[in-house]
Order: C-alpha cells, then structure tokens, then sequence
C-alpha cells in the first residue's frame, strides 16, 4: 500500500508538471508572432525557470507561471569566473545542423598544408566579402581550408542568389565566384544541386544575418571580416 501512494504521488506530481507546461506553451503561442511555433520546450537551469526555442531560431527563458520572460544570454558562475552557458547550447546547436549538410555543396578552396577549416557564408555584391577574396591567399598559407556557403542577403529572389546560383552551377565554381566577386557581368545559371535555398535556410537557422560570417570548426560564429593573423587564434 505505502509504495502504490508513493506512485500515485509521483504520477499526479508529472501530471501536473505536464499540465502546467502544456499551460505555458499556450500562453507562448498566444504572444509569439504569427508564423512562428514552438519547437522545443524544456526545464532550464534557473530554478522554476523553463527554456523556449521558436522555430526561427530564438530562444528566451520563462517563468513557471508565465509572468516573465528574458532574453539574452545565460551565464553560471563557477569558480569565480563566468561561464556563457548560452554559447555552449549555440555551438551544440551549429555543430549538429553542420552535421546533416552535405559537404560537397560547399566551393572550397584549399591549402598546401591543411590544418583548420572554417565555414564562410558569402555573397558576391557584399564589399567586404569581396575583400577576404582578394586576400583568401593568406588564409591558405596559414593552413585554414576556406569553405564558401552562399547566403544571399537580399533574399532568394535577389539579383545576388541568381548570381550566386551562376557560381554553384557553373562548371568552374572557382573561377566564377571569383569573377563575379570582381563585379564581371556573366550570364545566369541554375541547375537541380542548386544549393542556394538550403544555405540560405542553415544560415537563418543559426542566426545569420550578414555577409561574410564565419564558423569555426568547433561551432563558434563570427560574423563580419575577419583577417587572417586574427582567425588563427580563434582555430588554435
């Protein structure tokens, strides 16, 4: 009899934990902008506190009776120093969706010597894209493979995606991202392996808004140019 309580107490404490989540949920769906949903929904660790990602990629932190939200990053104090528990759920988030894409749609250019890799979102009109271009040659000599994923700006309907279909489609992908990163008028291309889509979604679901941004290998995002002597540190 003592251990039949015990159970009916653990399952009505579940039930109604799963009762006020499922209460919270709503409470989210019912301020979240249209279009987006909740994808996932899980105790955090603030106490009485619960994590909510949405399906464009933000996530903010509730209470257990949905009277407050924060946002922003989230850190834990250990050993008098501070810990981005944040970044590290970011970093696992990037590493798994790199995962599952596939490696040959990438254009990549690579060094005498590979030693590290980096994943740059580019686009062809971006000046500063154009400027890493120009100088990728020192980032090869430092042994960091570059490997270019597009992200057009603009949007999928841009003058920019068509050009950078022109490139992934092109039989010199190379030599044609690098002329039309030099501003020379060649005439569009598209092709079923078109990846542009697929990298354009990847880059809006870890948070990429801006051109050149770059991922390390161990799931850590810069975005903006980044010169060669600089990246190194962030590889080592």
């Amino acid at each position: 009899m003592k251990y039949l309580l015990i159970i009916f107490i653990i399952f009505i404490s579940c039930s109604n934990e799963n009762h006020a989540s499922k209460d919270l949920i709503s409470k989210v769906n019912e301020i979240i902008p249209n279009g987006l949903s909740v994808i996932s929904f899980s105790k955090s660790n603030i106490k009485n506190f619960y994590e909510v990602e949405l399906s464009d990629g933000t996530y903010f932190f509730i209470d257990d009776l949905g009277e407050h939200i924060f946002l922003g990053d989230l850190f834990r104090i250990e050993n008098s120093r501070l810990v981005n528990l944040s970044y590290f759920r970011e970093k696992e988030k990037i590493l798994n969706l790199f995962d599952e894409i596939d490696r040959n749609s990438f254009i990549t250019f690579n060094p005498s010597d590979k030693k590290y890799e980096v994943f740059v979102f580019t686009d062809v009109d971006c000046g500063f894209c154009r400027r890493f271009h120009n100088n990728i040659q020192s980032y090869l000599d430092l042994g960091i493979e570059v490997n270019y994923l597009s992200f057009p700006r603009e949007g999928l309907k841009s003058q920019t995606a068509k050009k950078l279909s022109t490139a992934w489609c092109s039989e010199d992908k190379k030599n044609t991202l690098k002329d039309l990163k030099l501003g020379k008028d060649l005439p569009f291309k598209n092709c079923d392996s078109n990846p542009i889509e697929d990298h354009y979604n990847l880059a809006r679901e870890v948070g990429i808004s801006g051109t050149p941004t770059f991922i390390t290998e161990n799931g850590f995002k810069i975005p903006g140019l980044v010169e060669a002597d600089e990246l190194i540190q962030y590889l080592k």
